[in-house]
């Protein structure tokens, strides 16, 4: 179904002078954000998570910790048919208790929301005496694994409003494997067009956004260089062989996003309670697959790094970030807006309120002209004589196209609601075509139903046995 944007030269004009006019009637608060990402390969952990949450010291105290979590339970066919919640209810209780028992603590903090997409999990905890501030909260999931049948590969996001500023978390697994970076890219737009809150709001609604995923994305150098430079600590040369980097620069995932600088070794794939790279039979290519990326005016990120835990063949990522939140008095407001309202649809003696109208500067994408009433308006041009349009000319698979009336192109780009890795589309085929299949034979060879007995004609009580009798 294609969105449909329906322009209001006046409410759009109002809007426009209303946030030109913002600090006349809000205020700002400065706040603090921790946002941690970690693939914990199915594995409990008994280290202490201090040094991942309170990177500097224990007298940092964020207002949101925002914590993403992957492969918290080890990827099976059970797990993904039915998720066990009690891996994310124990990790719940392990923050929970890290946050009461560290030292020289001033706060105390609750957890706001939290889901799951079988091993994908994100949970949002924040202090206590700012709970009455954040409305608004939702989530929501969406699955990328198998062409979107599977949750073993996905996203979970978590909106929220704090005071009259919106945020949307997410943390995600996208396509495994050093190659598939086309699968990868086809998962973000996956998720970026599938995953959904109430009321039609998506991930572009808002203001702010932060991803803390496994992106899964590698870097394209042999693998005795990568660990060569790894351990060297020659990080510029490996951030210029990113994929994730290629991807966003190109344009096809990611646009629009901000990455901190990268100053930290790859941080998978490890040997467990080691600082090694793998040195199994597989000796993955060391790689960044955990990211946080942002986009949003209200952010300023302070610090991006890892950190030292060796319970995951993952290291866990964090970044900390300041936003600024916008209070608004909605009595100032609305007495503004019925101000601008006033003075935008009041006209002089001899003028009229649609050229008025006309006249007003909208930002808004080409449309056709204003209905005039004449023979030169857009629907009575050669492709709509006497404004009739044919719906057998339009293609309604063209995704890229926002307007319904215009032509249709020859080529389409893949869909983006698939990750087309081979083994899942062949899968996927097979299961189409073998339903397919079952379904024709069973109308072609069931018989048909013998026609019901006529209400008119009773059983003959000399052809009924004796059980029939009882």
């Amino acid at each position: 179904q294609k969105p449909v944007s329906i322009f209001d030269p006046i409410h759009d004009t109002v809007t426009r002078l209303l946030n030109e006019r913002i600090k006349e009637y809000s205020t700002t608060k400065q706040i603090q954000i921790f946002v941690g990402t970690w693939n914990l390969n199915g594995r409990s952990s008994s280290e202490s998570l201090l040094p991942w949450l309170f990177p500097r010291s224990t007298t940092f105290e964020p207002d949101l910790f925002v914590i993403g979590f992957q492969e918290l339970v080890p990827l099976t066919a059970q797990q993904i048919l039915q998720t066990d919640p009690e891996q994310k209810r124990r990790w719940e209780r392990i923050l929970m208790e890290t946050l009461a028992r560290r030292p020289n603590k001033r706060a105390e903090y609750t957890i706001l929301r939290s889901e799951q997409l079988v091993g994908t999990a994100l949970i949002i905890i924040v202090r206590s005496d700012i709970t009455s501030n954040i409305r608004k909260v939702e989530a929501a999931t969406r699955k990328t694994g198998l062409r979107g049948i599977s949750g073993n590969k996905g996203a979970v996001g978590i909106r929220l409003e704090y005071h009259d500023t919106s945020f949307c978390f997410l943390t995600a697994h996208l396509a495994a494997g050093h190659l598939n970076v086309e699968e990868r890219n086809s998962d973000y737009r996956t998720i970026v067009s599938g995953l959904h809150f109430l009321k039609g709001k998506t991930i572009g609604s808002h203001e702010n956004v932060v991803w803390a995923a496994d992106t899964n994305y590698r870097i394209e150098l042999e693998n005795e260089v990568v660990r060569h430079l790894a351990t060297s600590d020659e990080i510029d040369m490996l951030v210029a062989a990113d994929q994730l980097g290629a991807a966003m620069s190109s344009g096809v995932a990611f646009v629009g996003y901000e990455e901190g600088p990268i100053l930290f070794r790859p941080t998978y794939r490890y040997n467990l309670n080691s600082d090694e790279y793998d040195t199994s039979e597989k000796m993955r290519i060391p790689a960044w697959t955990d990211r946080i990326l942002y986009r949003g005016n209200s952010l300023d990120l302070e610090k991006y790094f890892r950190a030292e835990l060796k319970g995951s063949d993952h290291r866990p990522v964090y970044a900390l970030f300041r936003a600024e939140v916008q209070i608004v008095d909605h009595a100032k407001r609305k007495a503004l807006q019925k101000k601008l309202l006033q003075a935008v649809t009041a006209t002089g003696p001899d003028e009229k309120l649609d050229e008025k109208l006309e006249s007003l500067h909208i930002d808004m994408p080409m449309l056709p002209p204003p209905s005039s009433g004449t023979a030169d308006d857009w629907w009575n041009g050669p492709g709509h004589p006497n404004g009739v349009f044919d719906p057998s000319t339009f293609d309604t698979d063209d995704r890229n196209s926002t307007n319904p009336f215009d032509s249709s192109s020859s080529s389409h780009p893949p869909s983006m609601h698939t990750s087309p890795s081979t083994s899942d589309d062949e899968l996927y085929k097979s299961a189409i075509k073998a339903s397919r299949n079952e379904s024709i034979r069973d109308r072609t060879m069931r018989k048909p139903a013998p026609p019901p007995p006529s209400r008119t004609t009773k059983p003959s009580a000399l052809h009924m046995t004796p059980n029939d009798q009882i």
